[in-house]
């Protein structure tokens, strides 16, 4: 059986057909393929797709298709015999005070989608008025189970589409791009964080990867690496020193990378305000090792390991968990993994677990039950912190079907109404 890393793979293999599509030639095709990947990237880890007992069917046309990287390292699947999961309490169970309900649509029947905890009962949302394309940023309070308009999000030129989303004490910050041109570009917005009209802060000639908020400026890093600022007033962009291959984590931090892809190894972390930085302790054979300012999570020896930065309280996890692509982190108290069960008839299995570094709890996410999962798994796109919410459509019901000729795939039925939605600022401890 094939697990969900086909479906991984086959997304890559669909953003290298990019490479030979009939694009134009030169630096546009070049771009638009690295956007297309880039597209994808986001894609998987924003939404974590998980299927029956980790199994997966998808089919995307294409010629001369070479067989893609992993976009992410795992470990192997483990065996009948070894794979297990964790003692897990449904989320519902255990944080109550967390767990909420959104609709999936505003009143106007635009698409929302969950970006982040802005209180215990707020959660910043994102509504798209057509495809892909953000037109509105709405507040959901989960006190009057009410959403409340914030301000519209503008498109200044055609092929415009606004990216990741930021929140600081004062200001909510976004990036705007137009992915299809051929030249590096972006621009930067705010809005007030209680709501109202969006300004237009400034422009710059790059490959923005990430941004932050901060009293004073708005910041971001650019995806060769560096850090820039630019102040929220206007003005030409600031390049921070010693910020050569670092790129922003949860601010005021910044990572670097022991390779260039995006889920190499982190091997240092910086403060950008103190100027302080530490090493990150690598034990050999680690992948995919992502760190905060207290603890790093990676993949060793066919399981997912927790440890600080300086290597010390590392452990193994139960070894039927995944890491969730480059957003297992949600800050420096809480993991999100998937989790592998190859018994699919087992009755009671998350599809997720949220993990509490700290204390060693699990929360359990959906569930599987006589080969019928619960609805898909996803982390709100914040940008310059990991997100403070998870979410899934509790009421869709996925399941897979085979046939002699067509081979197998998973159907879904049901759902498309509201969001199950954990509010990690709402968790008391």
């Amino acid at each position: 059986m094939r697990d969900e890393q086909d479906l991984i793979q086959t997304l890559r293999a669909a953003a290298d057909q990019v490479n030979r599509c009939d694009l134009s030639e030169g630096v546009a095709k070049r771009r638009r393929a690295r956007r297309t990947r880039h597209r994808v990237q986001v894609l998987l880890a924003a939404v974590a797709v998980v299927a029956i007992a980790g199994s997966v069917t998808a089919v995307l046309s294409g010629k001369d298709r070479k067989e893609p990287e992993p976009a992410v390292a795992v470990s192997p699947s483990p065996s009948v015999s070894e794979a297990f999961v964790p003692e897990t309490k449904p989320v519902a169970e255990l944080w109550p005070q967390a767990v909420l309900k959104v609709p999936m649509k505003n009143s106007e029947g635009w698409k929302v989608y969950p970006v982040t905890g802005l209180s215990a009962t707020e959660v910043l949302l994102v509504a798209n008025s057509r495809f892909e394309k953000a037109g509105r940023l709405e507040m959901f309070d989960s006190t009057s189970g009410r959403s409340r308009v914030l301000g519209s999000i503008p498109s200044p030129q055609k092929k415009y589409y606004p990216q990741l989303f930021a929140v600081g004490s004062e200001y909510i910050a976004w990036f705007g791009e137009t992915p299809q041109d051929s030249d590096d570009w972006a621009d930067f917005w705010i809005m007030p964080r209680q709501g109202g009209t969006a300004r237009r802060v400034g422009e710059v000639d790059a490959d923005v990867e990430k941004i932050a908020v901060t009293d004073g400026f708005v910041v971001w890093s650019v995806r060769e690496g560096g850090i820039y600022r630019m102040p929220l007033s206007g003005g030409a962009p600031e390049r921070l020193p010693g910020t050569d291959g670092l790129h922003l984590t949860a601010w005021p931090w910044a990572a670097g990378r022991a390779g260039e892809r995006p889920d190499a190894n982190q091997n240092r972390l910086v403060n950008l305000e103190t100027g302080q930085s530490f090493d990150v302790s690598l034990p050999e054979g680690v992948q995919a090792m992502q760190c905060h300012a207290q603890w790093c999570v990676g993949a060793l020896d066919g399981h997912v390991i927790r440890q600080r930065i300086d290597g010390s309280e590392r452990e193994s996890l139960p070894q039927g968990l995944r890491l969730n692509h480059m957003r297992s982190l949600l800050g420096d108290r809480y993991a999100v993994f998937r989790v592998y069960d190859p018994d699919r008839n087992k009755i009671g299995v998350p599809i997720a677990v949220v993990y509490d570094l700290e204390s060693g709890v699990f929360a359990g996410i959906g569930r599987r039950s006589g080969g019928v999962l619960s609805g898909n798994m996803a982390v709100g796109a914040s940008s310059s912190a990991p997100s403070a919410t998870i979410y899934w459509d509790a009421d869709e019901k996925s399941h897979e079907e085979c046939g002699h000729t067509t081979g197998c795939a998973v159907k879904t039925r049901g759902g498309g109404k509201e969001y199950t939605v954990v509010n990690l600022k709402a968790v008391t401890r």
